[in-house]
């Protein structure tokens, strides 16, 4: 990569210097002002005083898509980036036009297309030397790797895109992408949990899952802090507050949930004035997040209900609508509505399954993507539930799957396929490990800390404890004394 050239009319984020009002408005949009931005740049262009210069037009043009994507106007934004196209600049504006194909195609759930286009035009972005458009297109390429989960492959982008962001000179385009880069890790995470959590999605956890993730958390809090510092070292105050919602996110993986939801409803108040549509889904389906972290379901599925929808009316197909799916179908699970979670995760399942089905990799463009395995059914967090009220409880695995909705067959299907183990094998698992701490906290006799745990014979609960745990329940219980 040659980063001594500077940055060739790097429009994104350097707009061209013959236009003061490109600028003007590259940098109001930037300021999260997507709808006074948008009708100053549409009127600019469609004034008496329409700039002679192609380039000019093409910059204003390009304003406008990023402006519409960011409200949600995904037609309209497509009408914006094919009149960039036809203003007749020069070929490297043409670039820069591909490259919001490229994003708009992602936006869109066209992870394909999106591939095509960020693959054709980067090595003639860095021919050039526009450096904005090359981390730009970077940046793009990482998202739709996050998408896919290939966790590892977009952090192996990550050093080129920073080295061209800080090359740039442009501290904006630094911002995006290390809070993209903090996304990798904040998601990363819980590729880290084996079984009994071997999950895909951070809002499909619990605080309590936390532990072997917590490296890539850190990484992830860490990078998220650098996006914010630069943000606010630039002047950037809504992109700043806007990487502050990742951190608020993390809050809520880290237990915090209600110290977050209060400054993430002020952010949805900020986003619906600003009309910006798609970031006020992300912040709903981080509200009902931390809603369900809480036990507030009723609360977290109005919250999903809204952001679905508004997914639905702005045309938004990507992976965030499958996790909004998936989110529901756990919701309606923990209210008792069967049916209702049922549907919702069979939807879940068509969402993940075009997405997986004939899709190139992004690192590789000419081969098949690995297809994403799904995330674990709604039902087995019933289930997770059920047995922590009922630790000291007899129940059997027909009552436990009636309790979940689903038969003993599909109950046991899902727990081998999941979690690697049969449903008996976790329950017995989740008391002693219950067991465990209680011998540690607890001077509560051994044959009662047994009995609590659903053990009734104390011969049993020694011999179980010793294969898990490797020491006999007694030693356990006389270490924590001394």
């Amino acid at each position: 990569m040659r980063l001594d050239r500077p940055p060739e009319n790097p429009g994104m984020s350097r707009p061209l210097t013959r236009s003061r009002i490109a600028a003007a408005l590259w940098e109001q949009a930037r300021a999260g002002d997507y709808r006074g931005a948008g009708k100053a740049a549409r009127d600019a262009l469609a004034g008496a005083r329409r700039p002679a210069h192609a380039a000019t037009r093409v910059e204003l043009f390009l304003v406008a898509a990023f402006c519409s994507m960011r409200q949600g106007h995904l037609a309209d934004a497509l009408g914006d980036i094919e009149s960039a196209a036809r203003a007749g600049a020069a070929p490297h504006s043409m670039l820069r036009v591909d490259v919001w194909r490229a994003e708009l195609a992602y936006f869109q759930g066209r992870y394909s297309e999106a591939t095509r286009l960020v693959a054709r035009v980067l090595p003639e972005l860095e021919r050039r030397g526009d450096l904005v458009y090359l981390a730009f297109a970077l940046r793009i390429q990482i998202t739709i790797l996050i998408a896919r989960g290939e966790h590892d492959r977009a952090l192996s982008f990550g050093d080129r895109a920073i080295l061209a962001a800080k090359a740039s000179g442009d501290d904006y385009v630094l911002v995006q992408v290390l809070n993209v880069l903090g996304t990798v890790h904040f998601d990363r995470a819980t590729a880290n949990l084996g079984a009994p959590h071997a999950r895909a999605h951070l809002t499909a956890l619990d605080p309590a899952d936390m532990v072997p993730m917590e490296a890539d958390a850190r990484e992830a809090l860490r990078l998220f802090r650098s996006a914010r510092d630069a943000a606010e070292r630039a002047g950037y105050e809504f992109a700043a507050w806007y990487v502050a919602g990742n951190i608020e996110r993390l809050e809520i993986l880290l237990g915090r949930a209600e110290h977050a939801i209060h400054p993430i409803r002020k952010r949805l108040a900020m986003l619906q004035a600003r009309g910006a549509r798609y970031d006020e889904i992300v912040a709903r389906s981080n509200i009902a997040w931390g809603l369900r972290t809480l036990g507030r379901y009723d609360e977290a599925l109005h919250e999903l209900n809204v952001a679905q929808t508004l997914a639905r009316e702005t045309g938004t197909a990507n992976v965030l609508l499958e996790y909004l799916e998936y989110d529901r179908s756990v919701v309606l699970g923990a209210l008792g509505d069967v049916a209702g979670a049922r549907t919702s995760y069979r939807r879940y399942l068509q969402l993940t399954g075009g997405l997986n089905r004939g899709e190139p990799s992004p690192s590789r463009p000419g081969s098949a993507a690995p297809a994403r395995r799904p995330l674990e059914p709604y039902f087995l967090k019933r289930a997770d539930r059920y047995i922590s009220e009922h630790l000291r409880d007899a129940f059997t695995l027909p009552q436990l799957a009636a309790h979940c909705g689903v038969s003993s067959r599909t109950l046991e299907k899902a727990f081998s396929e999941f979690r690697g183990l049969t449903p008996v094998a976790h329950v017995r698992a989740v008391r002693l490990d219950h067991a465990h701490r209680a011998l540690v906290a607890s001077k509560m006799p051994i044959a009662e800390i047994a009995v609590r745990h659903g053990f009734r014979s104390p011969t049993t609960f020694a011999l179980e404890y010793r294969k898990r745990f490797g020491m006999p329940p007694s030693r356990t219980h006389r270490d924590a004394k001394r």
